[in-house]
């Protein structure tokens, strides 16, 4: 067959490959230090026997502890095709799935031995002349399958509740079975470099190359043959291949958006030069009248956060969701981690430094390595117990890379949970307690959510937006900037509302009263108060001091108690004998230094200048406050007393 002498060896070499390979198989062998050691074991019973039995492939290493816990009535598994080199092929990718862990042990005895048995008939009758799974066109058989497996009174199809979608009408696994063996087979024996394959596998690439890729995924594959011009599909295949290599700012998530993109334009291109092998004469006449027109931006006040009211919701029924997901939420939640990144986190990734925790992880999308976040007790705790676990269950073959949020076995023994089931629990978890946006209608997450709220509650808690940069790790001030824009429209809704409800001056006489009744507020008003009110510097203990930024109070630069004795403070004045002193002189802080940087951004650098001296006084009190003491001026009169400390 000609498609068998371009990418796979002949049928007798084939046949011999095959026999040799599950002649002998790896016995893996777990040691108490978490290391693990493999020997070659020569045994032909794979090979030779067509009946395989539950003891028997429980008594090697691999699989014991899976044997121990297997409980099923099935014993056996026979291979009963009626060409030798079809059993042969079919017993070579079963044995394959088995070492390499992509079946379990009681997948092998339960559902996939119903599938073989399944397919066993079909083949057997359909094409009892079969001298090759390969041989088959396989398009065609596959339809044939279906159609024998719904004769059969075999369930074939079936309803799914999905989250968003609603009810789904699905195929069951069984419809893809045949063609799964014989895709699995195809690229088990095909012996040609993952480059040279039109459907390259991230794993694969990942093993032999260290091409990187995001473990919490599943996406592992990218197709080019859905470029039907092989000349151009040739180039495609060789320029992505040159920036994964090169490893500069290119990732496998990157080439796998390149792919759902790029086929349809070069196919659409072909379609009008049919001629063309390569894309030197393309011309702007070529594409669309428009150019090929970019997505519109989604306006500054559609960033997808969870809500308040949701989150309430969610916390409160929090030890309802899945244990597993739980404390991803937390981690999410506390930190503005992607979900990929929270996944990928690892057993070290815990850091405490001058008595502070951080977690300490790289960024996979803008490549940002050693990435600190500043996080509480609370969760530090959190996820040192979760490191223990994962400690004390991991090993070299089991967890090499050394995750927090693994999978032990299974078909994804060695990664992360993977991102769409944690989405699919937090929305059972919605859709089983009921949680609801403020129409009563469902909530559906998104797991991305949880980085756009901890960017919004930073803002609004009033982080810099250069410092939520930083924490959010985002590689331009763009996004950032997308949050703070939100929060700044928000809050200037909150305000027009509260002003709008009436405006008072002071007359003569200091009394108040209203200026403006059942009016609109002219927009100058209205933009000359909000200013005011951003202008956090030009609080007072009373209110909002314009002259501050405007004009030069002597009272804001010399505030009186701690002046009035001769420049001095007051020999009455004491601080730090009230619990809210602290506080108090943190708002001075906060505020006199806010009103240097307005200053200076008005120009006006000499109440720049005088309020930093008062700013230097005012920290100086405060690190000493802060830590217990006291400070009073009259010291004869506290003479002796402990945890006083003078300025």
């Amino acid at each position: 067959m000609e498609l068998r002498n371009k990418k796979y060896v002949s049928a007798d070499r084939l046949q011999n490959k095959l026999e040799q390979e599950i002649s002998s198989y790896q016995e893996r062998l777990v040691h108490d230090d978490g290391s693990v050691s493999f020997r070659k074991v020569e045994n032909s019973y794979f090979m030779t026997e067509n009946t395989w039995s539950v003891d028997v492939i429980g008594s090697i290493a691999n699989f014991q502890d899976q044997r121990n816990k297997y409980n099923r009535s099935n014993r056996n598994i026979r291979f009963e095709f009626k060409n030798p080199r079809v059993n042969l092929e079919i017993k070579y990718v079963v044995f394959y799935k088995l070492f390499n862990d992509e079946w379990s042990f009681s997948s092998l005895f339960g559902t996939n031995f119903t599938n073989i048995n399944r397919l066993t008939r079909f083949l057997n009758e359909k094409y009892p002349r079969l001298e090759s799974l390969l041989d088959l066109n396989i398009e065609k058989a596959d339809q044939e399958w279906l159609f024998w497996l719904e004769n059969q009174n075999i369930i074939t199809q079936t309803i799914r509740k999905h989250d968003v979608y609603g009810e789904q009408i699905i195929k069951c696994s069984i419809t893809h079975f045949l063609r799964h063996l014989h895709y699995t087979l195809s690229q088990l024996i095909d012996t040609r470099q993952e480059w040279d394959k039109d459907r390259w596998d991230i794993r694969a690439l990942y093993a032999t190359y260290g091409i990187n890729y995001n473990k919490s995924q599943s996406q592992y594959f990218v197709d080019f043959s859905k470029i039907r011009n092989p000349s151009i599909r040739s180039n495609v295949k060789e320029y992505i291949k040159q920036r994964l290599l090169n490893k500069n700012n290119f990732s496998w998530s990157t080439a796998v958006i390149y792919m759902n993109v790029i086929p349809g334009f070069l196919n659409f291109i072909c379609n009008l030069e049919p001629l063309w092998n390569d894309l030197k004469d393309l011309q702007r006449s070529h594409i669309f009248p428009e150019d090929r027109p970019k997505r519109k931006k989604k306006p500054y006040d559609q960033i997808d956060y969870i809500p308040e009211y949701v989150l309430e919701q969610l916390f409160a029924n929090l030890n309802h969701l899945h244990s597993e997901v739980q404390p991803l939420v937390w981690i999410a939640f506390k930190t503005g981690l992607r979900i990929s990144d929270v996944l990928g986190l690892t057993q070290d990734c815990l850091l405490r430094i001058n008595g502070k925790y951080y977690i300490e992880t790289d960024i996979e999308k803008t490549f940002v390595k050693g990435h600190r976040i500043p996080i509480d007790d609370e969760l530090a705790n959190m996820l040192a117990a979760l490191i223990k676990k994962s400690i004390e269950n991991s090993n070299e073959d089991n967890n090499p890379e050394s995750y927090i949020f693994i999978r032990f076995r299974g078909s994804r023994k060695g990664r992360p949970y993977s991102q769409l089931w944690v989405g699919e629990k937090l929305n059972c978890l919605a859709r089983n307690v009921n949680i609801t946006d403020e129409s009563g209608n469902v909530f559906y997450f998104k797991t991305h959510q949880f980085r756009h709220t901890y960017a919004i509650k930073m803002l609004n808690g009033g982080a810099d937006i250069l410092i939520v940069q930083e924490l959010l790790a985002h590689a331009s001030p763009d996004m950032t900037m997308r949050y703070a824009k939100l929060l700044d429209n928000t809050k200037r809704k909150a305000f027009e509302t509260v002003v709008k409800q009436g405006v008072f001056s002071f007359d003569m006489n200091g009394k108040i009263h209203e200026i403006h009744k059942d009016e609109e507020i002219p927009y100058d008003i209205l933009e000359t108060l909000w200013r005011d009110k951003k202008l956090n510097a030009i609080d007072n203990p009373y209110g909002s001091c314009r002259a501050r930024v405007n004009g030069n109070c002597p009272y804001a630069e010399e505030p009186p108690c701690l002046t009035c004795n001769g420049g001095s403070p007051c020999k009455d004045l004491a601080v730090g004998l009230s619990e809210m002193d602290v506080p108090k002189y943190e708002i001075h802080i906060q505020s006199t230094s806010k009103m240097i940087e307005v200053a200076k951004q008005y120009g006006r650098d000499e109440i720049a200048e005088k309020n930093q001296k008062n700013l230097e006084r005012l920290t100086s009190i405060y690190e000493t406050i802060r830590k217990g003491n006291i400070v009073f001026w009259r010291m004869e009169r506290i003479k002796g007393k402990q945890g006083v400390k003078h300025v």
